[in-house]
């Protein structure tokens, strides 16, 4: 169907027995789906979508989008009263509902937090650019499970939002993708397990989103301090590293030189900071790097060449190369 120049499909002709996520939430035993676009959708998009049933209450979603053009789903949202995180890779889309003035855009290789409480007709908007989405579903009754008794920010937030009965709002929250959280997102992607060690697999790293993501609700905690009385030494040094090496990211000190600041030797520093941080030093610093520098392009007016060597890229060139395959899109098009 046709409405002006955009092509507009149903979010049941779209998803097809995967459009209502609280089917499979009901279900008593552990499921998973794995779902392709039929032919009649194929003149709009290619792709699959994966469900995952981790535990009641909590869902895991993968799904891949190729659109042969840009087109938008219709929807009256019937997956509802859940928390919902997700997490873009490749470019973005924007949602509107029909309660809300503005649309709110999902934006590339960002994640987010939504909430809603009732049913919502609106739209979705896909642009014709590839990008994979990975989401997790979790019904409130589960998440109260991790705040009973506890105070914090993000307990007050959680109890703050779940509370509000206004009708049709919307809760959306934004969230930095931590180079932690890009590595446990391609360790999704890739992972290597069937049967039963793949839904294992799978779970674990579905919490560890979730630990990363809800974590950024307490903005006023201190990193590296041990929540327990007293931190291992082997993660002192870690952390000590970690903040060196980000103090000043156009001229970082060597491997060398940073492990004798923290007082061990090259490979000790190395393996424990990739135990720690899932990466090596320097990937961590790489992918710090490229963060900030799409932090840049948002706030203020500088050109490529001027970000690259804000973040010690001597050369635009490799800037650009790294930045295009780390988010899937050019430098230049993050430009405000």
């Amino acid at each position: 169907m046709k409405n002006q120049d955009h092509i507009i499909i149903s979010a049941r002709e779209y998803l097809g027995p995967c459009h209502n996520l609280n089917n499979f939430l009901e279900r008593e035993e552990g499921y998973e789906i794995y779902y392709c676009w039929p032919e009649d959708v194929s003149q709009v998009s290619k792709g699959f979508v994966y469900l995952l049933k981790c535990r009641p209450g909590l869902l895991l979603t993968i799904s891949k989008h190729y659109p042969v053009t840009s087109f938008n789903i219709s929807f009256n949202q019937e997956t509802t009263g859940c928390i919902f995180l997700s997490f873009l890779i490749g470019k973005g889309f924007h949602v509107r509902h029909h309660n809300r003035k503005k649309p709110i855009h999902f934006d590339p290789n960002q994640g987010h937090i939504t909430y809603t409480h009732d049913n919502q007709a609106g739209m979705l908007h896909f642009p014709k650019d590839a990008f994979c989405a990975v989401g997790i579903l979790m019904e409130p009754w589960l998440m109260r499970r991790f705040w009973e008794g506890a105070a914090g920010e993000f307990a007050a937030r959680l109890q703050e939002l779940l509370a509000d009965k206004t009708t049709g709002d919307y809760f959306h929250y934004p969230l930095s993708m931590s180079a932690t959280i890009n590595v446990l997102l391609h360790e999704i992607l890739r992972c290597p397990y069937k049967d039963g060690c793949r839904h294992l697999f799978l779970e674990s790293k579905t919490l560890e989103l979730m630990t990363l993501s809800f974590d950024q609700l307490n903005p006023g905690k201190k990193p590296g301090v041990s929540c327990f009385d007293v931190a291992p030494d082997s993660l002192n040094f870690i952390h000590k590293a970690r903040d060196i090496l980000i103090a000043d990211i156009k001229k970082p000190p060597s491997l060398t030189k940073l492990s004798r600041m923290v007082g061990v030797n090259r490979t000790t520093l190395n393996h424990n900071f990739r135990k720690v941080y899932g990466v090596t030093l320097f990937d961590y610093l790489r992918t710090y790097r490229l963060e900030e520098s799409r932090r840049l392009f948002r706030t203020g007016k500088q050109s490529v060449t001027e970000v690259a060597l804000e973040v010690g890229y001597s050369q635009q060139a490799t800037f650009t190369r790294e930045f295009k395959k780390y988010f899937g899109s050019n430098p230049s098009d993050h430009i405000s």
